[in-house]
């Protein structure tokens, strides 16, 4: 893959403005990024969120049909059309919202949003909706944390790694622990490219991507990614967790103490066929 350029953002160069659906006084009917505005609604996902940060979705966050979702992850990700369409009509038919859902909705906790994420903090006590904006205490963890197994970039090792440490103050069940290791195994195959099973993605891509919800300057997917491809990615984070949880395997970061210092060379099975 490409080397890709990551520059700082800052919304201070963006006059004043809404949002209409789709529209951006500033960058108009394109793709390109705009802050969101008063008035824009987003949710804990930042892979929505980016999509609606640069028009992919509709820019206000609202009024999004489960064909405005298959259209923006196969134009901003190139998911195939049977990831997009599972991933669409899952999320509406767990929303139970089958008009239109704006990403709002998507904080609704424990039901698509789950406890233990890699972004963003649990929803408090009692609370209908989780925190929408991603923690940067927790995207520090997964930068110290990754890199295990090739320098600065994270792979799936490295999310089995990081998922079961979290579920372990935090145990999910199983749907919700599949959510959480589908949409890590995606965007490490959508942002790192075709060869993510195996390199990963690098950890300042996914540090930008997560915390400014925004693409990288000048990044464009370079690959379908699919539904089988996701599923054998998935399934080598599931393996792994599943044998550290039964003492097969030790969990590095639990003699770690340095961070990504610590280098170990990763199982065969890390590598999906």
């Amino acid at each position: 893959m490409s080397t890709i350029h990551v520059e700082s953002t800052s919304s201070s160069s963006m006059s004043h403005h809404e949002h209409t659906g789709y529209h951006c006084q500033v960058v108009g009917e394109g793709h390109g990024y705009c802050h969101p505005r008063k008035g824009d609604v987003r949710s804990p996902c930042p892979a929505l969120n980016t999509l609606a940060n640069h028009g992919y979705l509709p820019r206000d966050g609202k009024s999004i049909s489960v064909f405005d979702l298959i259209r923006g992850l196969r134009q901003g990700y190139s998911l195939s059309i049977p990831l997009a369409f599972l991933l669409s009509f899952s999320a509406v038919l767990i929303l139970g919202q089958f008009r239109s859902i704006s990403l709002a909705d998507l904080a609704r906790h424990n039901l698509i949003e789950h406890d233990a994420s890699l972004f963003h903090r649990d929803a408090k006590k009692g609370e209908e909706y989780a925190p929408r904006c991603p923690d940067n205490s927790l995207l520090k963890q997964i930068i110290l944390q990754g890199g295990h197994y090739k320098h600065g970039f994270i792979t799936l090792a490295d999310v089995a790694n990081i998922r079961v440490k979290r579920e372990i103050v935090k145990p999910l069940d199983g749907v919700h622990a599949e959510i959480a290791r589908g949409e890590m195994a995606i965007a490490i195959g959508v942002l790192g490219g075709r060869n993510s099973a195996t390199e990963g993605l690098d950890l300042e891509v996914l540090r930008h991507w997560a915390k400014y919800e925004r693409f990288p300057d000048n990044w464009k997917p370079d690959h379908v990614q699919g539904l089988y491809k996701s599923y054998k990615m998935t399934k080598v984070i599931r393996d792994r967790m599943d044998d550290m949880k039964s003492g097969k395997l030790k969990n590095v970061l639990d003699e770690d103490t340095g961070g990504a210092s610590t280098r170990v060379e990763p199982s065969d099975s890390v590598n999906p066929k």
